[in-house]
C-alpha cells in the first residue's frame, strides 16, 4: 500500500520547472529561427549555420533534460498533494505520474490524464469541499503541442538523413521547414507547460493556505 499522503509545499520545484522551461523555449525559438534561415535559404547550408544548429541544438536537448529532471519530481509531488486536497479524485496511481513518461504507448496517454486529474482536484472547493470545474485550457494545449513537437521532430530527423534529402535541395528544404514547425511547437508547449505549473501550483498552495488559516489557534488578546 502506498504511504499515508502529506502536503508538500510544491513552490520550490515549480520555481526550477517554470525557469528551464523558460530557457528550453529561449533554446527552441533559437532552433526554429536556424532551421527558418536554412529553409528561406532553400535548404542550402553554410558552416556557421550548420554550426549554429548544432550549438543551438545541443542547449536545447541539456535543457530538454534538465526541465524534465525537475518537472517530474514537481508533477509527483502535485498529485500526492491531490490525494490530501481532494482524496477522491485521482484514477491512477502516484507513480505512474513519472512512470507512465516512460512506458510505450502509455506515454501518450497516462501523463495527459494524470495532469488533468490533477487539476481538477487542485481547483477551489466549492459545496461539500467538492472541486469548483475550472477550465484546463492550458494544460490541452500544453499536451497536444507537446505530442506534435515530438511528432514532427521524429517525421523531421527521419526525412533529413534520408536519401532524397542528402541529394535533393527540395527535400532536405521540406525537412527542415517540419522541424522548424517542430520547434516552434516545443515553444508553445514551453509558455503552456510553464502557465500550466505556476497556476496549479498556485492552486494548491492556495488550499494548504486555507488549511493552515483553519488550523491556527486562536490569538490570544
Amino acid at each position: 500500500m502506498p504511504s499515508p499522503a502529506v502536503y508538500r509545499s510544491p513552490r520550490g520545484l515549480a520555481s526550477a520547472t517554470t525557469a528551464l522551461f523558460a530557457l528550453h523555449g529561449a533554446a527552441a525559438a533559437g532552433s526554429a529561427a536556424v532551421l527558418l534561415a536554412q529553409y528561406a535559404a532553400g535548404g542550402d547550408s553554410s558552416a556557421t549555420t550548420d554550426w549554429l544548429a548544432t550549438v543551438v541544438g545541443s542547449m536545447e536537448y541539456l535543457l530538454f533534460l534538465g526541465s524534465a529532471a525537475v518537472f517530474l519530481p514537481w508533477m509527483y509531488r502535485v498529485r500526492v498533494n491531490a490525494e490530501v486536497i481532494y482524496p477522491h479524485g485521482q484514477q491512477y496511481a502516484r507513480v505512474l505520474a513519472v512512470v507512465s513518461w516512460f512506458i510505450p504507448f502509455a506515454g501518450i496517454w497516462f501523463p495527459w490524464r494524470i495532469a488533468n486529474d490533477v487539476w481538477r482536484a487542485s481547483a477551489p472547493a466549492g459545496e461539500h469541499g467538492v472541486p469548483q470545474p475550472v477550465p484546463a485550457r492550458v494544460v490541452h494545449v500544453w499536451w497536444v503541442s507537446l505530442m506534435l513537437s515530438w511528432l514532427l521532430f521524429f517525421l523531421g530527423t527521419e526525412s533529413l538523413g534520408s536519401e532524397a534529402a542528402l541529394h535533393y535541395a527540395d527535400s532536405r528544404r521540406e525537412a527542415l521547414g517540419i522541424l522548424a514547425a517542430g520547434e516552434l511547437l516545443t515553444l508553445a508547449a514551453t509558455v503552456s507547460g510553464l502557465l500550466m505549473v505556476r497556476r496549479l501550483t498556485a492552486m494548491q498552495e492556495a488550499h494548504a493556505a486555507r488549511a493552515r488559516a483553519a488550523w491556527a489557534p486562536p490569538a490570544t488578546a
